[in-house]
């Protein structure tokens, strides 16, 4: 999303490459609430069986085909989520995400005191 907050638009310049034309980083919104990190993003006119996505770490990955339109949206966290419990729901081009973050002292030593 540019700074000025409207979507990005980059037409694909390849003849010889079916696929879509155009390449959009899709209006979203991030937010903590309720111990949870909640992802929407809007991707009208998408069927939910063209909506991919893959979680690793601290890292999301979304691409969504609708027609000669293909939205991706990659963001890289700055945190560790429980990437097994992260949920998704898609209704009516809105998708929405949850992902729980990963407490690192889960699994710490303690140290005794002396």
């Amino acid at each position: 999303m540019a700074s000025d907050g409207k979507m990005i638009e980059k037409q694909i310049h390849s003849p010889s490459k079916a696929g879509p034309r155009y390449r959009v980083t899709p209006r979203y919104g991030m937010w903590y609430r309720d111990g949870k990190w909640i992802l929407e993003a809007a991707l009208p006119g998408v069927n939910r069986e063209n909506v991919n996505i893959k979680v690793k770490d601290d890292y999301f990955h979304m691409t969504a085909i609708r027609e000669d339109v293909e939205y991706k949206l990659d963001l890289n966290f700055n945190f560790q989520i429980e990437k097994n419990k992260t949920k998704a729901d898609y209704k009516e081009g809105l998708l929405k995400v949850e992902f729980i973050q990963h407490d690192p002292l889960t699994d710490a030593y303690m140290v005794p005191i002396e």
